[in-house]
């Protein structure tokens, strides 16, 4: 089965949105065998990715002093 690839644009503000749905979920997640341990690894992989935008907007945006 081909698998689809897509690409979305998030705000600033929207990638910290969700992180925060991300990171929740993480701390709710049930575990298995109610849901399945790849939920929770891709659920660790989004945070990890969410965190790395936020890292590269405040890196982008620092104010050096000159």
């Amino acid at each position: 089965m081909e698998e689809n690839n897509f690409e979305l644009a998030f705000s600033i503000h929207g990638i910290r949105a969700l992180k925060g749905v991300v990171d929740y979920s993480i701390e709710k997640w049930p575990g298995a065998p109610a849901r399945p341990y790849e939920e929770q690894e891709f659920l660790w992989f989004m945070r990890d990715l969410l965190n790395k935008c936020i890292m590269e907007h405040t890196f982008q945006n620092l104010e050096v002093d000159k």
